[in-house]
Order: C-alpha cells, then structure tokens, then sequence
C-alpha cells in the first residue's frame, strides 16, 4: 500500500477528532495502570494491520544522506490548540523534514540500525520485534483516541519500563562500552513495556493548570500516559498521577522507569507503515528527541 495525499490526509485529520471513547477506565492511583477492555465499540473497529511488507521498509530507508534535513525542536511550539496541532501534523508529514540519526538498512548486516554513541559500542539493533509491536501501539492508540498525530508533538517520544528482578539479573552493571549491544538486546525483549506521554504540546490546562473546559481536551488529558508490550499482545494501559499538573506517569508497580527511549515521527518518506482509517502512513524511529536549532 502507498500513502495517499491531499484530502485523504486532510480527512484523516479532521476524523481523528471524532474517536469515542474506548471501554478504558483510567486507574485513579498515581502507579497503578488500568485493566485491559473487555470490548467496546472502539476496539471493534476498523480492519487489523496488514502484513509488514519488508523488502518495501528495506527500499524505504537508506543510511540518511549527509546534510539530510532534519526535524528541530523549534519546528514545534508549546500549547498547540487541537487545531492548530493538526495542521503542524499535515505539514510535517509533507515536508522533507525528517529525524535526527534516524533507523536505516544495513545491507551489509541484513539489519535495521540506530546510530549510537562510539563510547557506548556504536550503533544500536532496531529488530524487527519493536517496529511490529510500535506499530500495533500506534494504530491501537489512534483507534482509541488516546493519541491523534504521531509525532513529537503527540505520540512522538517513547521510554522504557522493564521488571525490576528481570532488570537486576539481565541489564544492570552493564558497562558502558557495552550500552548499544544492552539496547539491542532490551529492544527485542518480550518483557520490555514501552510508555508513551500522549498530547505532549496540546494544550490541556489554563494558567492556574486548570483543565480546560472541553470534553476532547480532558479525555486527552487523563488517557496522555500510554504503555505498550514487546510480546505481540497489541496490548495498551494506561497510567494516571494527580500529583503531576499535566498527569505524567513514570511510575508502574514492578517496574523500572527508563528515560532514555526512542522517538518516533511520521512522514510521507518514511520508513516503517501504520493503518489508520484505512490509509497507510510511514514512521521513522530515532534514539535521539529533535535537536535544538
């Protein structure tokens, strides 16, 4: 499948807007993450994700040219208004504009690679693994409406949750020399959670944190921490923190928080697919959030 421009995009857009709300309920504790649905009008929605079709991704995505452009953070501002973050969307999606030290095909490998740090062991694994299952949390989340663009401002930046006991015995003390071989082996682990802070520049609150008035905006607001699996479960919880002022979760019983993540941000030149409304869009991965400009 290819993408589609002009009005499809522009219709996916403005339909995104009109999600019901799932069967979710939010846990009203600041750890606890919610149960899975038992079913609901959202979750038996649309068609399943079609087969990656990967000689297509391998075509899609060379090492980056030198002097590629990139996405910067200023490309981006705080307290987007619902409709102004799906225009910025649109935008992005049509530019040249892509992520920084994004994933591409090794050829020489047969793998898909994250440039790394030289002091952390170079570059980084991106299995095939995580690219499925990113997917599935994406096209899950957008079906929900837990998130609407993927990208920074949305569903953009991802980090990691792990078991604690598994983390002690499998990943801790792992020297730094050896950080890139840590990930690619973390990246293709059953047990990984990845956590998604959904809405991340949509403005939610006034000036006193106050929620805003708008039915949308507060469910955006309470469904804003996303947790995926590893496992091929297509399986989303959410997590809840009143004590946060913008409801940002770090926390889930048994689980070691991770900041260092990865980012993700779609463009028509992507690399890896996503279905939403019946439309294929492409995604980049990156280890890195936007530089600054």
């Amino acid at each position: 499948m290819h993408w589609k421009t002009g009005a499809t995009i522009t219709a996916l857009v403005v339909g995104l807007g009109a999600f019901a709300c799932s069967a979710d309920t939010v846990d009203s504790s600041s750890t606890g993450a919610v149960n899975e649905p038992l079913g609901g009008k959202a979750d038996q929605a649309g068609a399943a994700s079609s087969a990656m079709d990967w000689a297509e991704i391998q075509s899609r995505c060379p090492k980056p040219a030198e002097g590629s452009p990139i996405i910067y953070s200023n490309d981006y501002i705080w307290d987007y208004s619902y409709e102004a973050m799906g225009q910025r969307f649109v935008e992005m999606y049509q530019s040249d504009k892509r992520l920084f030290e994004r994933a591409y095909y090794d050829e020489q490998s047969g793998q898909f690679l994250l440039p790394g740090r030289d002091a952390w062991g170079g570059a980084v694994v991106l299995p095939k693994r995580l690219i499925e299952n990113v997917r599935r949390h994406i096209e899950k989340a957008l079906l929900r409406g837990y998130a609407e663009y993927v990208f920074f401002p949305d569903m953009g930046h991802a980090h990691l949750f792990y078991p604690k006991e598994l983390w002690a015995a499998e990943y801790a003390g792992t020297p730094a020399s050896e950080l890139s071989a840590m990930y690619s082996r973390l990246f293709d682990d059953p047990e990984l959670r990845v956590l998604y802070h959904t809405a991340e520049q949509l403005k939610t609150l006034d000036d006193n944190d106050e929620l805003l008035n708008d039915r949308h905006l507060r469910w955006r607001f309470f469904t804003r921490n996303v947790v995926g699996d590893n496992a091929y479960l297509s399986r989303l919880d959410l997590l809840h923190d009143p004590s946060h002022a913008a409801n940002t979760s770090r926390k889930m019983p048994g689980y070691r928080y991770n900041g260092s993540g990865f980012a993700i941000s779609a463009n028509k030149d992507g690399c890896f697919p996503y279905v939403a409304d019946g439309v294929t869009y492409w995604f980049d991965f990156s280890l890195s959030d936007p530089p600054s400009n």
